[in-house]
């Protein structure tokens, strides 16, 4: 018999993380693969990119509703989370997966977690222990490690983090950044191909990419516009394109995205797109000479690509770093100074081109298939207990 396996993908991001993992279950026979689409790959307002899954040849055996809304507001955040848990509850009902995979801090594997976790079904979370203390995925990120039976953490000190929430030593596995595994070994698309797919700039570029923080979404549009203002300025003195990508659907991304969009209308050296497939957005992180963010990408992938990153704010507060991290806050003349610095500094570039990365080498699929073949599905498994 095949071990039935469930994978949950709510977004573009996480889906471009779980693909390798994806396609290697598919392609195990020991293992029956069943996808769940749910959240922001079934709202046309940020692309519609279950499409995307679909033209990868994915088979999707369930869609999960969850209303996300362009303007979401802080009640829409909660109501789409209740959503979800009840549409994920008929769709396990359904399929009576063995083990549910979920990956990362958002709404979506929370609502997948509660729900399978509460039918009884075994829920393996990909990147728990994780920190980012600047907004509420830090705060589901470590729920979903509470309702989950496997751990598979991306760095060592997430493997203590998981650990030192009570959970028991034989569930938790550091296996590195799955992240990584696309990025390490497939070959990223050249500036010139980029140019061709996408009509982007045939010049340097600054790649921004910001997401609103939940606790302080009503000041999503000020720090977008300080953040655009900053690489603005430094665009224009440099001679520089600017391409930027679309935030996440949390309260203050509407905000975030119309301030862009005006942004963009007024200045032709700037493209705004709604979303990339993840080694589209890998190859474009690679070939722009400086990233400007708040986004974890800037932090888990852009240092084995060897691209400077501008950490604003305190979204990644906490989040293991490595030397291609320059961290600033909103003040304009700080968010300029960073920039330079990424653009000039020739110690700091060179420290940036042979940085180590502290989530791994690019291996992490391989090591969770195995790991999910050979765990014993038994009450031993259901049943949690604190070590303390």
């Amino acid at each position: 018999m095949k071990r039935k396996l469930g994978i949950v993908t709510g977004s573009r991001a996480e889906y471009g993380y779980l693909r390798p993992l994806m396609k290697k279950i598919k392609e195990d026979k020991e293992l029956e693969f069943i996808l769940y689409v749910t959240g922001m790959h079934l709202a046309k307002e940020y692309g519609n990119t279950v499409e995307e899954i679909k033209k990868d040849g994915f088979v999707i055996d369930g869609t999960v509703d969850m209303d996300i809304k362009e303007d979401n507001s802080l009640y829409d955040f909660v109501a789409s989370i209740g959503k979800g848990i009840i549409g994920f509850a008929e769709v396990l009902s359904k399929d009576n997966p063995e083990i549910v995979v979920v990956f990362g801090d958002r709404p979506e594997p929370f609502a997948a977690a509660v729900s399978a976790s509460t039918m009884n079904i075994p829920v393996a979370h990909i990147n728990g222990g994780d920190i980012g203390l600047g907004d509420i995925d830090n705060n589901i990120r470590h729920a979903i490690t509470k309702f989950s039976h496997i751990h598979f953490t991306a760095s060592k000190k997430s493997m203590e983090r998981v650990l030192k929430l009570g959970e028991e030593e034989w569930r938790v596995f550091h296996v590195g950044a799955l992240s990584l595994d696309t990025l390490l070994n497939v070959k990223l698309l050249s500036q010139k191909e980029l140019c061709k797919k996408y009509g982007i700039f045939d010049m340097p570029y600054i790649l921004v990419s910001y997401h609103p923080i939940s606790s302080e979404w009503e000041k999503a549009e000020s720090q977008i516009r300080s953040v655009i203002e900053s690489v603005d300025a430094v665009a224009n003195e440099e001679n520089l394109g600017v391409i930027i990508t679309y935030p996440s659907a949390y309260p203050g991304g509407y905000q975030i995205i119309e301030v862009l969009k005006d942004y963009s209308l007024k200045n032709q050296r700037v493209l705004l797109f709604k979303n990339f497939p993840h080694i589209h957005y890998a190859s474009l992180m690679k070939a722009s000479k400086v990233f400007v963010g708040n986004s974890s990408s800037g932090i888990i992938e852009a240092p084995s690509l060897g691209t400077p990153y501008i950490c604003v704010g305190k979204r990644q507060s906490g989040r293991e770093r490595a030397k291609n991290v320059i961290d600033v806050g909103y003040e304009k003349e700080e968010i300029i100074n960073g920039i330079k610095k990424a653009l000039h500094n020739q110690e700091f570039l060179k420290e940036v081109k042979k940085c180590e990365s502290p989530y791994g080498k690019g291996d992490s699929s391989n090591k969770i298939v195995k790991i999910l073949k050979e765990i014993k599905i038994n009450k031993d498994l259901i049943i949690k207990k604190m070590t303390y």
